[in-house]
């Protein structure tokens, strides 16, 4: 559903709501996006991850790459570049790891958890996806496209 600002909403009530909600946003993606995932601890930002992956094509294992920074997924004719920002601790680091190297290629999309981290690099033209937790279970997610 989308609200008065033309931003896409999903209201789920468990995870796997959460990973077809994210298989049901791939619909909308073509190439050549940059998606920044802001939510909690434990809010869902892989678990919508891997649904839109799966709604890409990719059919392999997605998981948080939080310890080795970014995954690399082949799904049909795109390359999914997947980025958990939690350990880096500062912007500088983001050249060390490839990052303006892959974000935004035409045939790819670059996925980005604890896009907070980004500060002042935020793409211009980018889709912003945030994850509340409104219940133990229950999630609203809001997806806005910037830019």
């Amino acid at each position: 559903m989308k609200n008065n600002d033309g931003d896409l909403i999903f209201g789920t009530a468990s995870e796997k709501g959460t990973e077809k909600a994210g298989h049901k946003f791939a619909e909308t993606v073509k190439g050549g996006e940059v998606i920044l995932f802001y939510g909690s601890v434990g809010s869902g930002k892989t678990v919508f991850a891997r649904g839109l992956c799966r709604g890409l094509g990719f059919e392999g294992y997605v998981n948080s790459p939080s310890y080795i920074i970014m995954n690399m997924y082949s799904a049909d004719e795109l390359t999914i570049y997947h980025y958990d920002l939690y350990r880096i601790s500062s912007v500088s680091e983001l050249m060390e790891i490839g990052f303006y190297e892959f974000a935004a290629q035409d045939k790819s999309i670059t996925l980005v958890e604890w896009a907070e981290m980004l500060e002042s690099e935020v793409p211009e033209k980018r889709i912003e996806v945030r994850i509340d937790v409104v219940e133990e279970k229950k999630r609203k997610i809001t997806i806005k496209r910037i830019g």
